[in-house]
């Protein structure tokens, strides 16, 4: 019997975690290796898997870009090379092999679909997309307040990940989520999902894994304003109306919007995006090195002795 997949889409602090929890609550396995809670930000937990996150860090770092690049639309098209495939494969295989029903989730995804569809079409499962999204103006106060993002680049961000993961599921099997839905009534939703990609979510597991606390940032407390807010919110109503058209004539308008950014602005945004890469990578390579290893004890020490010889009470 073949597997069946769900490929959890959708921008940061847009209710994928939640999403993600209640697709786990009801029997869908999500991964061997899952962040654990962090209080504050995802108090129920990621259902993130820590391994898929890393290989997506490796290529934004590849891209020279991250999960944050205000300015990742502006990248030219990438086709990614056999050898990241397999990897990609490879991480499936290792990862989900064995399960009937799987799902992934790492918002991340959504803008480097180039590379993941593909891949997944070439998986052994059935593959379904599901795409989380949320008021852009919630999600920019949410990165807002942990992040400490500027409006704009919070809702240019969301624009990024939402029409990046809209126009490349369109051919796909996919269901659109809205997160005050979910939070409302999450039954509906699971029928929703059940209905769409023939599962069976109503009846496994116990009571629901949403609770209305998750929702920390309303669109009405947060203040909206300009062009970017306007497409934000008109994009928004559009994905939710199932209307690819308009999602292509306001991606177009967002595509003139970012032409018209000063040109000395998005190269030293460029730029700064790849010097974190490459100085992550060498932290990373130094942090790796059987010299580093070697001084573990010799640091340990050096704090026991420091400790030591400090005073009382200093």
């Amino acid at each position: 019997m073949e597997a069946k997949a769900i490929i959890v889409i959708g921008m940061h602090r847009s209710g994928t975690s939640a999403l993600s929890g209640e697709l786990a609550q009801f029997g869908v396995f999500m991964g061997k290796h899952l962040f654990k809670a962090q209080a504050g930000v995802n108090d129920k937990g990621f259902w993130e898997n820590a391994h898929l996150v890393d290989f997506n860090d490796q290529l934004f770092d590849e891209l020279g870009s991250s999960w944050e690049d205000p300015c990742y639309c502006l990248h030219p098209a990438r086709s990614f090379s056999e050898a990241w495939q397999q990897r990609a494969l490879q991480l499936i295989e290792q990862e989900y092999a064995g399960s009937a029903v799987w799902g992934m989730k790492d918002p991340r995804v959504s803008v480097l679909l180039p590379l993941w569809r593909p891949v997944l079409e070439r998986s052994p499962a059935q593959i379904n997309y599901l795409l989380m999204i949320r008021n852009p103006v919630e999600v920019a106060g949410s990165l807002a307040k942990r992040d400490g993002f500027s409006q704009a680049k919070g809702l240019m961000l969301w624009l990024n990940y939402n029409f990046l993961a809209y126009r490349e599921t369109n051919q796909s099997s996919r269901l659109v989520v809205d997160f005050a839905d979910l939070l409302v009534s999450p039954e509906t939703v699971r029928r929703q999902i059940s209905e769409r990609f023939e599962l069976d979510l109503i009846t496994q597991g116990g009571g629901s894994f949403i609770e209305q606390k998750l929702r920390r940032n309303v669109a009405s407390a947060v203040h909206r304003e300009g062009e970017l807010a306007r497409l934000a919110e008109q994009t928004y109503q559009a994905i939710l109306a199932g209307d690819p058209d308009l999602v292509e004539q306001l991606y177009q308008q967002y595509q003139q919007y970012l032409s018209q950014l000063d040109p000395v602005l998005v190269e030293h945004i460029l730029r700064l995006q790849r010097a974190e890469s490459d100085y992550r990578n060498l932290f990373e390579s130094a942090y790796r090195s059987f010299t580093w290893k070697l001084s573990w004890p010799l640091r340990t020490l050096e704090k026991r002795l420091t400790k030591a010889l400090l005073p009382k009470g200093s």
